[in-house]
């Protein structure tokens, strides 16, 4: 029997309310009034001043959002329970395992309402294993896995919650306003400014509905196994039959929630408020509040089955292990979208086969052939064949190796070469095979336009040669240990894939395939790197025992084949690698309108001092071009995932008390930040600390601050995809 209880601290942000300490979000707002000459009223000298003093929450509101959601701990805790016995014809195991966790939002539907929508999860495992002895060689088996899930949680999510956090402002209405007497409803407060359609408050998103869903997972497994030793010694027959069912039932509750903003308020001389609110729904009038039922459901089945033989036996130095194997599978979704398609069955079967030798424990040698079948292509194609070789060479086994060996305990060297497939065609079926939309296009004619004729289009052409992308795969690597306390291991990888999955991009208009899609095995890349291990072990006298891992893996892809039609050549992606993004290059800001005229810059209008100026990057690779656009970009240095990912920690263990700790990063990965920038066309966001500290202003013509200069309205210019945004995310 184990119990655990665990308390989480959630380490939540500080940065928004920072804000307000140094320069408020009011003074801010005007700043992007001014700078951008937007003829909306700013906020007033008085608004402001009470805002600072805090004279009232609801005519002078100052709402840290973060704390009205978030809180400060989450508490989780975990019971398990182990039961095995059993005899000689028949033994089981059995495992409970009960975990519980709370989320990180405060209780704010209780505040308001009857229900409580905070984060609950409840998880149930059971497993069970039966084993019988039908004899001497012979042994059937029952696995038995069943999960249970229970989970309560509002309707909105915790991504939209967050980003609500950010992009709702502090300043231009409360949460909500007080009760009047007259309202039946919560009258919740939001941003005026903003069109009905953009507004949000997520204390009111948050609080108005639940989901409450269950989900079940059950896997029976029924494996026999057989030795055949009466055939021959080493020889075994195992077959296993799998029958997985998951299904999710989510009963949610949702209401509307009715939109206020402070059209006047006054103050009498007793110093109490009084308020005039006006309605802002979309509708123009109330909505209803009540709780609207709803019910979602979904599921899938999935059944495998695998039959192997293997043989494996020792003949005085040599080791002969061989396996064969075949393996169906068939997973069928439970839709209730009507979608024919996705109903269908997904099926795959193979076969493989392996061959491995060992001589003396010094050389050791492996060879596998995989065959398999996919729904995904056309007959003729459906088939691949995988083949691998790998070798070992254990020097420390050989004689001459053993006046080393007080040194040099172990040591290996391993080397492999092998194919592999990879049928995932990036979610769509049939490929293959042609799609079209019977009432795709048309046209309208008729003395009053009032006659439509519509036909069949084609929204993806068949592709009958679409076949398996095909990985080749090398590896050479070293298993070293030194003074039976250090083990290190070190692998150099490299891998080639072809046959990649592509729409085609090089189909131009005038053919007039328009929107059609078309399929090929188009692309290439190659991938490499290496990967190193380390890990010490040491028994200090009878008590003490301190251990370190350290790990440090290197991986660099590049594509070296790709359908496109790039507009100049050096933003092709051939070369570059999977997940690099594509920056414009900034030259600081603008100093003044001269230098704004010199620029023949046109990304947007109205550039000004204190924007973003970019490089003519066009011109710089020698293209005849003295406009800088939305065109000149080139690629980033680093991709968005780490190319170097590494790890290390100590473990020490004196007598039963345990201490370890384990350090991990990443290194050679860029962050391009976006959907932060504090106003615009249909936002009002906080504004970040840093942005307050380090910007361009009238009062700071900064032309290398770290924020260009703040517009109301939304500056195409400033908001393009940028080395201005790129980051270390190292």
């Amino acid at each position: 029997f184990q119990a655990e209880d665990g308390i989480r601290d959630t380490n939540r942000s500080r940065g928004l309310g920072d804000v307000y300490k140094r320069q408020t979000y009011m003074d801010l707002f005007n700043e992007s009034l001014l700078n951008g000459g937007s003829t909306e009223s700013p906020y007033s000298a008085e608004e402001i001043a009470g805002t600072r003093a805090g004279l009232n929450p609801y005519a002078y509101p100052n709402v840290n959002w973060y704390d009205e959601l978030f809180k400060d701990q989450v508490f989780n805790q975990n019971f398990n329970v182990n039961i095995r016995g059993g005899g000689k014809r028949v033994d089981y195991f059995s495992s409970v395992t009960v975990n519980h966790e709370t989320g990180m939002i405060k209780n704010r539907s209780k505040d308001f309402f009857s229900y409580n929508n905070n984060i609950n999860v409840m998880r149930y495992s059971f497993q069970n294993n039966i084993n019988a002895y039908l004899g001497k060689d012979s042994r059937l088996s029952l696995r038995l896995n069943v999960q249970l899930r229970k989970t309560k949680q509002p309707n909105i999510s915790m991504n939209d919650l967050f980003a609500g956090a950010i992009n709702t402002s502090p300043v231009e209405a409360p949460v909500y306003f007080p009760d009047d007497g007259v309202t039946t409803h919560i009258k919740w407060g939001v941003n005026d400014r903003l069109k009905p359609g953009q507004q949000q408050n997520p204390v009111a998103q948050l609080a108005s509905g639940y989901q409450d869903n269950f989900r079940s997972t059950v896997v029976a497994a029924l494996e026999f196994e057989q030795k055949l030793n009466f055939i021959t010694e080493g020889l075994r027959f195992k077959a296993l039959a799998s029958f997985k069912n998951w299904s999710s039932t989510t009963n949610s509750a949702s209401a509307g929630w009715n939109k206020y903003h402070l059209q006047d308020f006054s103050v009498d001389d007793n110093g109490v408020y009084s308020f005039v609110t006006r309605l802002q729904n979309e509708s123009g009038g109330e909505v209803s509040t009540d709780l609207k039922p709803g019910v979602a459901n979904s599921g899938d089945r999935r059944f495998y089955f695998q039959a192997i033989m293997d043989y494996n036996r020792t003949f005085g130095k040599h080791d002969v292990n061989a396996m064969f194997i075949y393996n169906q599978d068939e997973l069928v979704t439970q839709l209730f979208s009507g979608d024919l398609i996705a109903a269908l069955p997904k099926r795959k079967q193979g076969v493989a086969a392996r061959l491995s030798y060992a001589y003396d424990g010094k050389y050791l040698a492996e060879v596998n052939m995989g065959y398999n079948g996919s729904e995904n292509f056309a007959k003729g194609h459906r088939w691949g064949f995988f083949p691998s070789i790998a070798v070992g060479y254990n020097i420390s086994e050989e004689a001459f190796f053993e006046p080393l060996k007080n040194v040099f305990s172990n040591m290996k060297i391993r080397a492999s070469w092998g194919l592999v497939g990879n049928d995932n065609i990036g979610g769509a079926r049939f490929v293959y095979m042609p799609t079209i939309n019977l009432t795709g296009t048309g046209y309208t004619t008729g003395l009053d336009g009032d006659i439509t004729y519509k036909g069949p289009v084609y929204s993806r052409y068949g592709n009958p040669e679409v076949t398996w992308e095909v990985g080749k795969k090398v590896n050479v690597g070293l298993d070293l240990q030194l003074f039976n306390s250090l083990n290190l291991t070190m692998d150099y990888f490299h891998e080639t894939r072809t046959d990649i999955f592509q729409e085609r991009g090089t189909i131009p208009q005038y053919l007039g395939t328009a929107g059609t899609k078309v399929f090929g095995n188009l692309a290439a890349m190659k991938n490499q790197g290496f990967d190193f291990a380390a890990d010490f072990n040491k028994k200090i006298g009878k008590d003490w025992f301190i251990s370190f891992k350290g790990t440090f893996t290197y991986a660099h892809n590049e594509i070296t084949k790709y359908d496109e039609s790039p507009k100049y050549a050096f933003q092709s992606k051939v070369g570059q690698s999977a997940n690099i993004p594509s920056i414009m290059i900034s030259d600081g800001l603008f100093k003044d309108p001269d230098d704004v005229k010199n620029s023949n810059q046109q990304i947007g209008g109205n550039l000004s001092a204190g924007d973003i100026k970019y490089v003519n990057i066009s011109k710089l690779y020698g293209y005849d071009d003295d406009i800088v656009d939305i065109s000149d970009w080139v690629w980033a240095k680093n991709p968005t995932v780490p190319e170097i990912v590494y790890g290390f920690g100590p473990s020490i263990r004196w007598k039963n008390l345990d201490f370890s700790f384990f350090f991990q990063g990443v290194a050679k990965v860029s962050l391009v930040m976006s959907d932060f920038h504090p106003f615009g066309d249909n936002s009002l966001r906080n504004v970040l600390t840093w942005i307050a500290d380090d910007r361009w202003s009238p009062d700071n013509q900064n032309i290398n601050a770290t924020y260009p200069r703040l517009t109301r309205d939304t500056s195409v210019n400033n908001t393009q995809r940028s080395d201005y945004w790129l980051r270390n995310a190292a």
